[in-house]
């Protein structure tokens, strides 16, 4: 048993050098909800990247921006109390097929039972079911009393982040690597890393935990967020949400990334 889930997702750009040249990844959507008023988030229009205001299927009980508990990246964020797999959703401007950094801190407070859940997903609802999710499962769903309460997904199964037994009113970052491999139409791959070190950052090596296998997204304009098993007091608030493309996965491994906003968050010990 645990507590509440704060998810924050960081800006990120690519700083790109190799022998022979310099590409820039530019940061496709970010919102970290400052310029929104307290209370519901349907139609806060926010941040940059989007073609539309943030919606929800939850109605009068859509999240809420908030002021978070605790210190956190800036003084609102989005707060989550209640389930839907289509609890807060945007479009994206501009469609990605590429390759796609995602990265978010976090921090959860309250009681959170086994397989709690939060998840970042790409494309609709119905695609994060098999698509690319990230995010919070607690206690592996449920499956591991020791607990490990990080996963990413691809397809129909989740692998749990090492070393994500999460401690409530503590901050981490979530740094996921979208992309495809081997001539794949959609994506196959997803890496994932809790509180990356800056080396990790740069290199995108030595992730906490791979989700490989085919997923039903080939291209996304929307992301959103589902929730489950939200219940007995418990909330989930995100902040400072980011996605970064990059426009030649083929090269991922000849660039270098620059992230902002770290604000001193380091690997745990």
């Amino acid at each position: 048993m645990k507590h509440v889930l704060t998810v924050v997702a960081l800006a990120a750009a690519l700083s790109a050098s190799s022998s022979a040249m310099a590409v820039a990844v530019s940061v496709a959507a970010a919102d970290n909800f400052e310029q929104a008023a307290l209370g519901t988030v349907i139609g806060a229009t926010g941040g940059m990247g989007w073609a539309s205001g943030w919606q929800s299927g939850l109605g009068a009980s859509a999240p809420a921006v908030v002021h978070p508990v605790g210190a956190m990246q800036g003084n609102q964020s989005l707060q989550f109390s209640t389930n839907s797999d289509t609890a807060a959703f945007r479009n994206l401007t501009t469609a990605i097929s590429g390759d796609v950094l995602v990265r978010f801190a976090f921090q959860y407070s309250g009681v959170l039972g086994g397989n709690d859940f939060l998840g970042l997903y790409f494309g609709t609802a119905n695609q994060g079911n098999d698509g690319p999710n990230l995010g919070l499962k607690a206690d592996c769903g449920g499956a591991c009393a020791a607990g490990q309460d990080g996963f990413v997904r691809l397809g129909s199964t989740s692998q749990f982040l090492a070393g994500s037994d999460l401690v409530a009113g503590q901050t981490y970052v979530l740094f996921g690597h979208l992309y495809k491999t081997s001539g794949s139409v959609t994506y196959n791959n997803f890496d994932a890393w809790l509180n990356p070190t800056d080396a990790e950052m740069l290199s995108l090596t030595n992730p906490d935990a791979q989700a490989k296998g085919a997923s039903s997204v080939a291209s996304f304009s929307t992301i959103g967020f589902r929730t489950a098993n939200l219940n007995d007091g418990v909330t989930v608030r995100i902040d400072d949400l980011s996605l970064s493309a990059i426009p030649e996965p083929a090269t991922i491994a000849l660039f270098g990334v620059a992230l902002l906003g770290m604000a001193g968050l380091r690997r745990r010990a």
